[in-house]
C-alpha cells in the first residue's frame, strides 16, 4: 500500500498538475498502478515525487500518466455518436462545415469513432468536417495518433465497420484506416491549466469522463470554457453520470449525457478570454 505521506504528496501535485481531486477511494487504484509500474522498488516512487515537486518535466508527464484514467473503447455509449454525426450534418447543411472535439482522447478510440460516424452519416470518406483530439497525455496521445490497436479492442466492433474502417498489421493487431485518421488532428492540452488556444467554434464537444475527477473550482471552469467554444445550440456530449451543475444557465439537458449550449448565454468574460 502507498504510505500516507506518500498518498498526500500525489494527492497535492494531482491538483497542482491537472487539478485532478484525489479521495481517499483512489488510494488502492494508485496503489495497484504503482506497482504495476515497479514503482513500488527502491524508493522509485519517492524519487518520482520528489523530481514532479521540483518541476521536472518528464516526472511530471510520468505522474500526470499515472494520475489519469487512459481506459476508452470505441463506441463507448454508441447513441451518443449518432447524436453527433446527425448534428453535424445538419451543421453541414446550414453553414457548409462542422467542427467537433474529443477533449479528452486518450488512446484515440473516441475520436476515430466519431470520425468513422461522420463518415456513415455523410455517405462518403471525406465530410467537410475536421475532429479535434487533445489530452493531457502526451505519450497515450502519440500512441493514440499511430491508430493502431490490439485485436481485443476491435473485437466488439461490429463486422462490417471494422472491415470497412481498419486494416489487418503485420503483427495480428488492427490498424485504423487513413479515410478516418485524415479527419483527425490531435494535440496536446491540459484542460485545467494550459490556455487552449484551439480557436472555435465547435459545433459538437465530447467530453467524457473528465470533469468527474476535477476539483469543483476547476470543474467549474472547464465547463464555462467549454461553453464558450460551443455555437448556440451546439452540444456537449459527457459520461452520463456527469452533469453540468456549474454552468446551469448555460446548457440544457437533451438526452442522457448531451447537453445542449443555451442560445443566448453569455460565459464568463474570463472563460471567453481563456478559450
Amino acid at each position: 500500500m502507498l504510505t500516507n505521506p506518500q498518498f498526500e504528496r500525489m494527492r497535492r501535485l494531482a491538483s497542482r498538475l491537472a487539478g485532478i481531486e484525489l479521495l481517499d477511494r483512489h488510494r488502492e487504484l494508485l496503489a495497484h498502478r504503482t506497482l504495476r509500474l515497479g514503482l513500488r522498488e527502491e524508493g522509485r516512487l519517492d524519487g518520482l515525487l520528489a523530481a514532479a515537486e521540483g518541476a521536472e518535466p518528464g516526472a511530471s508527464r510520468q505522474l500526470v500518466s499515472l494520475l489519469t484514467t487512459n481506459f476508452s473503447g470505441f463506441f463507448r455509449h454508441p447513441r451518443h455518436f449518432v447524436v453527433a454525426a446527425e448534428h453535424a450534418v445538419r451543421a453541414v447543411e446550414r453553414c457548409g462545415r462542422a467542427r467537433l472535439w474529443s477533449a479528452a482522447a486518450a488512446s484515440g478510440e473516441e475520436p476515430y469513432s466519431l470520425a468513422m460516424a461522420l463518415i456513415e452519416a455523410f455517405g462518403r470518406e471525406e465530410p467537410p468536417v475536421g475532429v479535434l483530439a487533445t489530452d493531457i497525455d502526451k505519450e497515450v496521445l502519440a500512441a493514440a495518433q499511430r491508430g493502431e490497436y490490439p485485436e481485443r479492442a476491435v473485437r466488439l466492433i461490429e463486422p462490417g465497420r471494422r472491415a470497412r474502417f481498419f486494416q489487418r498489421t503485420v503483427g495480428g493487431g488492427w490498424s485504423v484506416a487513413p479515410a478516418v485518421r485524415r479527419l483527425v488532428e490531435f494535440r496536446p492540452l491540459n484542460l485545467v491549466h494550459d490556455a487552449w488556444g484551439i480557436g472555435g467554434p465547435f459545433e459538437v464537444i465530447f467530453c467524457r469522463n473528465v470533469l468527474m475527477y476535477l476539483e469543483t473550482r476547476h470543474r467549474d471552469t472547464v465547463l464555462q470554457r467549454l461553453a464558450a467554444l460551443l455555437v448556440p445550440e451546439g452540444l456537449l456530449l459527457m459520461d452520463p453520470a456527469e452533469h453540468t451543475a456549474g454552468a446551469r444557465a448555460l446548457f440544457t439537458s437533451v438526452a442522457s449525457g448531451v447537453y445542449s449550449r443555451v442560445a443566448g448565454a453569455v460565459p464568463g468574460a474570463a472563460a471567453v478570454a481563456q478559450a
